[in-house]
């Protein structure tokens, strides 16, 4: 019996006004810059192949990313799926009106700490919860009757899925050792992830 394979195409969204030091007052919608809005058009040209389906987180960045791929293939099925958004580890209230220059202190003091189940407040998410968000996204790419999803998410949930998938049995206190560490992909990077076809 052989193996069959589905292809997971893991985008991170465009500049985003946020990844430019603008102020941020929801993290859910934070939009593209005019250069972000350019990548995804860029992008959207250098797919040849028609996915099956096509994925965005429910942050607007994402779905703004989405779009002209949505627009090249519009018979292709879109879901929005929130358990792909961006890993938030502080709380939103905390970060209203913030810069990204402003936060690299909290930053630096939330990945000394080095504990997967430490909250930051309301909103917030632990390390914890982010490697549980990733591993069902996986268990349910792996589920999906599509051959060829495209999914339009975020860095550092880019990150911890592609960590759980080429290392299922660590534990979260590894994960989070060596998170900071990881490559991150840059602005509508993509990349491509092989997983197991259910039959």
């Amino acid at each position: 019996m052989h193996t069959k394979f589905k292809i997971l195409m893991l985008v991170r969204h465009g500049q985003s006004t946020g990844n430019v030091d603008q102020p941020t007052h929801d993290h859910a919608s934070i939009p593209l810059t005019a250069l972000g809005e350019e990548q995804a058009k860029k992008l959207s040209t250098r797919i040849d192949v028609r996915p099956d389906l096509i994925v965005a987180s429910s942050f607007r960045r994402a779905q703004q990313t989405a779009e002209p791929l949505r627009e090249k293939f519009p018979d292709v099925p879109v879901e929005i799926w929130p358990d792909t958004a961006e890993f938030t580890y502080f709380s939103p209230a905390r970060c209203r009106g913030t810069r990204r220059t402003e936060r690299l202190p909290w930053v630096k003091a939330y990945w000394q700490k080095q504990d997967p189940r430490y909250c930051d407040g309301a909103g917030a998410e632990t390390f914890h919860d982010l490697v549980a968000r990733a591993t069902l996204v996986l268990q349910r790419v792996e589920e999906r009757p599509e051959e060829r999803i495209m999914l339009f998410s975020h860095g550092q949930f880019i990150s911890c899925l592609l960590d759980v998938a080429r290392h299922p049995y660590a534990t979260d206190d590894e994960r989070m050792t060596i998170f900071r560490r990881l490559p991150e992909l840059e602005n509508t990077g993509l990349v491509y992830l092989l997983l197991p076809q259910h039959e």
